[in-house]
């Protein structure tokens, strides 16, 4: 298994948050007790492993959200921030896989092209909002 990237554990980091219901001034105490700094771009990986520790200590368990594709380096950004948006919204790799196959009718992302999986960021991005639209809604009528 590959070593986590900064990216991912940044995204992880987010996740982390999430999960457990920090808000943000909470979660910017909780790092600079942790590291001295109240922004996780600030840290270097020694730093953000011990945040991940720490939020392991709070309860926070990372789920398996399935296998990262090996593609090549001109489509890796992508991937990453394919990635970062599934970890944020909680979803699994077979959740962008299912947009491949109804999109582009392909079987893994791995044979997408690099303007296919612009599109599919896309699609995720506009599921997000269209989600965070519908939460604010339901918190204005309740």
């Amino acid at each position: 298994m590959k070593k986590p990237t900064r990216n991912q554990r940044l995204a992880t980091i987010h996740v982390a948050k999430k999960s457990l219901g920090l808000d943000d001034d909470t979660y910017r105490d909780l790092l600079e007790q942790v590291t001295g700094e109240r922004s996780a771009k600030h840290l270097n990986d020694d730093q953000l492993i011990k945040v991940l520790k720490h939020f392991e200590h709070l309860g926070f368990t990372k789920k398996d959200f399935g296998q990262k594709p090996d593609v090549a380096s001109s489509k890796q950004n992508l991937i990453n921030k394919i990635e970062a948006i599934l970890a944020d919204q909680k979803l699994h790799w077979n959740y962008a896989k299912g947009i491949a196959k109804k999109m582009f009718n392909k079987e893994a992302l791995e044979f997408c092209s690099v303007n296919e999986l612009y599109r599919i960021v896309a699609a995720l991005e506009y599921k997000k909002k269209r989600v965070s639209h519908a939460t604010q809604f339901n918190q204005q009528t309740s």
